[in-house]
């Protein structure tokens, strides 16, 4: 017959302290599956509570000194808290991409479709903030030449070609970008093309987008790096 429970004699010999010590903790370890996140980022802030999407869920307020899924904030700004993961201390800006948690592993972030099925987010190209459309129509990430003034980039030494867009065929300078970077995901030298024409945003093409694995789902794009 099986028994309800272990008599304490049981439990002091050294097998079943073994295996109840396993057991613990693989429990351990599928808690945390289960319930870490792998992505945060930043929504609001107000007082001293940093509005927080974790893993694409509904915004939750979390008070610094406070955790959520492991997600422990240190401090909150104006628009932007510092958050500490696993010891690691990570800044958040509003308006920036999700922060991918998961440590090991190839670089991802998560984009949040608008109302209009476009995917925008911040990132980064040389360094400086800039505001991107996912653009898989695009050959290279293309910009005005407005835009690369603002950037400060320079079309000296480019190479001038034509490109066709939706209003017609327009002159263009192709250009290499040092970086770009979406959230944690960052490749170098990538090539780019400054359009005469203007450009209501920087357009994300495939010269970045073709290192990358792109997952839809539903209302969300998962960008990840390939290693």
């Amino acid at each position: 017959m099986m028994r309800a429970s272990l008599d304490l004699a049981d439990i002091c010999q050294p097998p079943v302290l073994l295996r109840l010590r396993r057991l613990a903790a693989l429990a351990l370890l599928g808690g945390c599956a289960a319930a870490c996140a792998q992505s945060v980022s930043l929504v609001g802030s107000f007082g001293d509570k940093a509005l927080l999407v974790i893993d694409g869920a509904a915004p939750k307020a979390v008070a610094a000194g406070q955790s959520q899924q492991g997600v422990k904030v240190v401090r909150v700004g104006d628009s932007s808290a510092v958050v500490s993961v696993g010891g690691q201390q990570q800044e958040l800006r509003v308006g920036a991409s999700p922060v991918n948690l998961a440590g090991k592993g190839p670089a991802s972030t998560v984009l949040q479709a608008l109302p209009n099925g476009q995917f925008v987010t911040e990132g980064r190209i040389n360094g400086k903030l800039v505001r991107m459309m996912v653009d898989t129509g695009a050959t290279m990430v293309s910009l005005s030449r407005a835009q690369a003034a603002q950037l400060g980039l320079s079309l000296q030494g480019g190479r001038p070609m034509s490109v066709h867009t939706a209003n017609g065929v327009v002159q263009a300078t192709e250009i290499l970008l040092s970086s770009v970077r979406v959230g944690t995901i960052e490749r170098r030298e990538v090539p780019a093309v400054i359009q005469d024409s203007s450009l209501p945003i920087v357009l994300l093409g495939m010269s970045f987008l073709k290192h990358l694995d792109l997952r839809h789902d539903a209302d969300q794009l998962t960008l990840t790096a390939r290693n």
